[in-house]
């Protein structure tokens, strides 16, 4: 019986205010719209291209290392391997990248807007050739750019 009581008790107050209150209007979808969250700046800017960098790497056709590749990596992981007349282009967020590989190490600071080059040529080592990385221009990519075959990158930095 002190259950029952004690039930209703709990029970009555809460019925009772559930049919006092007016019943909720619907709500208009225009304002939900409004309350979305809006996209931060950054995210907004990293997608646009003008925001966006790029660095071209490529390899001339010299007969030095004919039978080489070129490999650069990023943080210990391979970018691309480059054999002769090939590049590929990284369109990469404004920052500084380190490129390397076996030997050498560039580093690359890109602007929003700005396009860095990286010239892979193959250089007399004891044994064999080795690859070295080293700063271009746009001039001297162009040079032979009509002779380069594109060639993908493994991965796109972030």
């Amino acid at each position: 019986m002190i259950r029952s009581v004690l039930l209703t008790a709990l029970i009555l107050p809460s019925a009772l205010s559930a049919q006092e209150a007016p019943p909720a209007e619907p709500v208009a979808s225009a304002p939900a719209t409004a309350v979305e969250a809006p996209t931060a700046p950054e995210e907004t800017a990293a997608t646009t291209p003008e925001a966006r960098g790029k660095i071209v790497l490529y390899r001339q056709g010299a007969m030095m290392g004919l039978a080489l590749g070129c490999p650069i990596r990023y943080k210990e992981r391979e970018l691309v391997e480059l054999g002769r007349n090939k590049y590929a282009e990284l369109e990469v967020k404004p920052g500084k990248y380190v490129l390397t590989n076996k030997t050498i190490s560039v580093q690359v600071d890109v602007d929003a807007g700005e396009t860095q080059y990286v010239r892979c040529t193959i250089k007399m080592g004891m044994l064999t050739g080795r690859a070295d990385l080293q700063y271009a221009d746009k001039e001297s990519f162009d040079k032979q750019a009509h002779e380069f075959e594109k060639k993908e990158p493994n991965f796109i930095p972030e």
